[in-house]
């Protein structure tokens, strides 16, 4: 079995409530996850939220909507997503395909090549932005449950409980891994949805290309990008993985405090 785990929250501080902003009179959610079950490999959705009272609106439209939803912890997502697999029972050498609420644009082709490239490698992890050549926000991890059971008993540092698969990259001694890389470098494009001229871009984007019929690829959007070229501007400020760089800063912050503990000691 192949199952995806979508993470979701109201809480983000730079966007708030971003995954339930409305596109195409469809909530952000709803269209992750449209776009991952046309994934042809995956065999299961699940959205794991967490059990803040503030996410309700997550779970609550989860349910009305068919859509498999667990709770978890807010900070602690790798604590999360081990409740996610706790919750639907997954056997060890199952899948786990890791996704993003903040991914609007995530193609399922893409989600597929990386799935087939795990399994032809058999390797313990999968990623397509261990190298980044695909633009942020078409991010999709790839690992066996078993893997994800080890970090989660392991990992200590703040950033690996808060980024969930950082453990088993910061570790290729213990650990499998592997990585899809894009034809083209496309990496300083960015198609996430971290900012509100991340969601600007995005919108005009469906605007554009959205039909309830069919799903638009990363081809159709690079065309869209090269037409219109002033698009790609709207976003172009922020840069890639801000998050994680601030919980390593933060961890770095909490090595030094730990070492000015021990000399006062």
């Amino acid at each position: 079995m192949i199952v995806a785990i979508i993470q979701a929250r109201m809480g983000s501080s730079r966007l708030p409530n971003k995954v339930m902003l409305e596109i195409c009179e469809k909530p952000v959610l709803w269209h992750v996850v449209n776009r991952t079950s046309n994934s042809r490999k995956i065999d299961k959705i699940v959205v794991a939220t967490s059990e803040d009272r503030g996410n309700d609106l997550i779970r609550e439209y989860c349910a009305e909507n068919g859509i498999e939803c667990t709770s978890g912890s807010e900070n602690d997502v790798l604590d999360r997503y081990y409740k996610a697999l706790e919750h639907i029972n997954i056997e060890d050498d199952n899948l786990v395909v890791r996704i993003t609420a903040d991914c609007p644009l995530i193609d399922p082709v893409i989600i597929d090549k990386v799935i087939e490239r795990h399994i032809d490698t058999n390797s313990d992890y999968t990623s397509n932005c261990i190298e980044s050549t695909f633009p942020d926000g078409l991010d999709c991890e790839v690992f066996k449950a078993s893997v994800l059971k080890k970090a989660w008993k392991e990992a200590k540092l703040k950033s690996e409980r808060e980024h969930v698969t950082l453990y088993i990259r910061n570790h290729p001694e213990i650990f499998k891994i592997e990585s899809y890389k894009g034809d083209k470098d496309l990496s300083e494009q960015r198609w996430t949805l971290d900012e509100k001229e991340d969601f600007q871009l995005i919108k005009e984007i469906y605007e554009e290309l959205y039909n309830e019929n069919n799903i638009f690829l990363t081809d159709r959007i690079l065309s869209l990008l090269e037409n219109r070229p002033s698009l790609i501007n709207i976003n172009s400020v922020h840069i890639r993985n801000e998050g994680l760089i601030k919980s390593l800063n933060e961890d770095s912050i909490i090595d030094e405090r730990k070492k000015e503990m021990n000399t006062n000691d």
